[in-house]
């Protein structure tokens, strides 16, 4: 009887974070957004990822729904996990910016990537 008690319990915990997570990516929560914001997804695909996690929240909160609130949570958080992997593996891949003198020189003085050197405007903490 404990056990039951404690798995329902988690499940509701569970599916109230999920519902409250969906809600600030629909409702376009500034942190959300910014982080979706940084991997490159625009704001259709941060109102599906807030659609998806809602009904997972609401499934996990039936008692016979759990199975599936759980099966569609696990596929919006793996496919979270591969999309944030997918970024982090092509920023590495990118090719670093070199500074010869032979870059230098044939932009006529200007170098061919962003400057070692940014003129402060403001504060950088």
């Amino acid at each position: 009887m404990t056990k039951t008690i404690s798995i329902y319990a988690a499940q509701i915990l569970l599916g109230v974070i999920a519902i409250a997570a969906g809600y600030a990516k629909v409702t376009g929560a500034g942190l959300m957004v910014q982080q979706f914001l940084a991997i490159g997804l625009g704001q259709g695909f941060l109102t599906i990822a807030g659609c998806a996690e809602i009904l997972a929240g609401l499934c996990l909160l039936l008692p016979r729904g759990g199975i599936l609130g759980a099966v569609l949570l696990t596929c919006v958080m793996v496919g979270a996990l591969g999309v944030t992997l997918g970024h982090v593996a092509s920023a590495v891949a990118q090719p670093v910016p070199s500074f010869t003198a032979t870059s230098y020189e044939a932009n006529s003085g200007r170098p061919s990537a962003m400057p070692i050197f940014t003129q402060r405007t403001e504060q950088n903490i």
